[in-house]
């Protein structure tokens, strides 16, 4: 799906499939069913016209996950994360807003996915170590779970070429429940999770 929207259009478009997903992943084993939230924000949506949906949107997805949590329930436990993405766009951190916006925005959608029901605030795809310590201070008033997750360029360096370990050390002090990488090569991940656990 194209930017600016990209994986948001699916609620829009197939909000049916989403929902199949989220089901299939829940069969096969899945603990953690992630929202389709990751650009259903007053950001994204704005460039598109549609800033005034993202309550809708979020709610919608939210849903969509838990629907699909009972569709598939067995004796495990399923979490709903509900994802927050970085404002602008996770390749690009030469656009990171500066941090008092940042948190300003991320505080908003926090509060929107814990009205829609999540189990857990997933900061997901952070290139750069400002935006992820802003979102996750946005994130832990809501009293929720929050893992936060960075995209490397390179093993042990965030996109915006910061060291990982700088990044670990920066999240350490507001006690996230956990520091993962992603969207990154999977080459890399062994040597990421090395310097993390460092």
């Amino acid at each position: 799906a194209p930017l600016p929207l990209w994986s948001a259009q699916a609620l829009l478009e197939a909000p049916d499939a989403v929902r199949q997903l989220h089901e299939a992943y829940a069969r096969a084993g899945a603990d953690i069913l992630t929202a389709n939230t990751f650009r259903a924000t007053p950001r994204a949506l704005a460039k598109t016209g549609k800033a005034p949906e993202a309550e809708r949107l979020v709610d919608r997805a939210v849903a969509l996950a838990r629907d699909a949590r009972e569709r598939a329930r067995d004796s495990r436990e399923v979490l709903i994360a509900g994802a927050v993405a970085p404002l602008e766009d996770c390749y690009r951190p030469d656009l990171v807003p500066p941090p008092e916006q940042a948190e300003r925005e991320h505080a908003e959608q926090v509060i929107r996915l814990a009205r829609a029901g999540v189990d857990l605030i997933l900061i997901e795809t952070m290139n750069t170590i400002a935006e992820a310590r802003a979102a996750l201070r946005a994130a832990k008033p809501s009293g929720l779970p929050v893992f936060v997750s960075f995209i490397c360029r390179a093993p042990g360096e965030l996109l915006s070429g910061e060291p990982l370990g700088d990044a670990v050390t920066a999240l350490a002090a507001f006690k996230p429940e956990a520091i993962l990488v992603n969207c990154s090569s999977p080459e890399w991940m062994p040597a990421c999770l090395e310097e993390m656990s460092r």
